[in-house]
């Protein structure tokens, strides 16, 4: 299980049988999380608020909480415009869920993965400074698009972390080292404008490279790929005299499918 940021679950139902419902048939990890929200008491942080009424809702994020709606069928009439999330069926929600609605809420970066050497997880603001220290390397700049001026390029990660990830729940994520956990790279998936089609970006910085954290951080996101509905294909865009992510390709087990422009060759892995 990925690690999990969410402190409590506080609710406030006020429909007698939804409430009971919530609170019988949620999963076991959920229900130790659980917590009657009672007015007035102190506001626990790293928690997640829930009501079944607009009026709570709104007053919880007048407070500032994060807070996501529960429907049910004795509360169809209420208004949760506004809310970002609203829960339907809560006994299909899992802890983690639950924990990525926290976060998506609280502008938390989701975890994606974890290999012997590398955590991966979604980028963040500041992560940047980091980013603009990998970049600044002859074989980068001789192999990559780089970054924006520090205020275009803080616009764009902004733009981003709303756009891609929380619409989509992949993109280009950052690698860091599990010993030191300092950045060391940068890779993910995006998807492009092919049926069933997403493409594979990486990017490790010197210090790391020739050491096996490509291969080894493009494997675990290719599998993680392998468990998202509707992906079928893997692509991959390399210079023709890049050797090193072309033996990467190859290693990954893709294969080259045709030449582009700007002497690129598109490599394809069908999973």
């Amino acid at each position: 299980m990925k690690r999990i940021l969410l402190n409590k679950i506080i609710y406030d139902i006020q429909d007698t049988d939804a409430q009971n419902s919530f609170i019988r048939d949620c999963e076991t990890a959920v229900s130790h999380r659980l917590f009657k929200y009672s007015e007035g008491s102190y506001p626990f942080s790293d928690s997640l608020y829930i009501s079944d009424t607009h009026e709570k809702c709104a007053l919880f994020k007048e407070y500032g909480y994060p807070v996501a709606a529960l429907s049910h069928k004795n509360n169809t009439g209420q208004d949760f415009d506004g809310l970002r999330y609203i829960i339907i069926d809560p006994e299909l929600i899992s802890l983690e869920d639950y924990d990525n609605i926290y976060r998506r809420l609280c502008g938390l970066p989701l975890d994606i993965l974890k290999t012997e050497r590398i955590f991966i997880r979604e980028s963040t603001i500041e992560d940047l400074d980091s980013f603009y220290e990998l970049y600044d390397d002859p074989e980068v700049k001789l192999f990559m698009e780089p970054l924006f001026e520090p205020e275009k390029e803080k616009e764009y990660q902004l733009s981003y972390i709303e756009n891609i990830y929380r619409l989509y729940d992949i993109g280009m994520w950052t690698l860091i080292n599990n010993e030191d956990d300092h950045i060391l790279g940068r890779a993910g998936i995006e998807y492009v404008d092919a049926p069933g089609t997403v493409e594979l970006g990486f990017m490790i910085g010197a210090p790391y490279r020739r050491k096996g954290y490509a291969f080894e951080a493009c494997m675990a996101i290719i599998n993680y790929a392998r468990s998202i509905e509707g992906i079928n294909r893997i692509r991959t865009r390399v210079r023709k005299d890049n050797t090193a992510s072309q033996n990467l390709c190859k290693k990954l087990m893709f294969l080259p499918v045709k030449e582009l422009d700007n002497d690129l060759i598109e490599w394809e892995l069908m999973i």
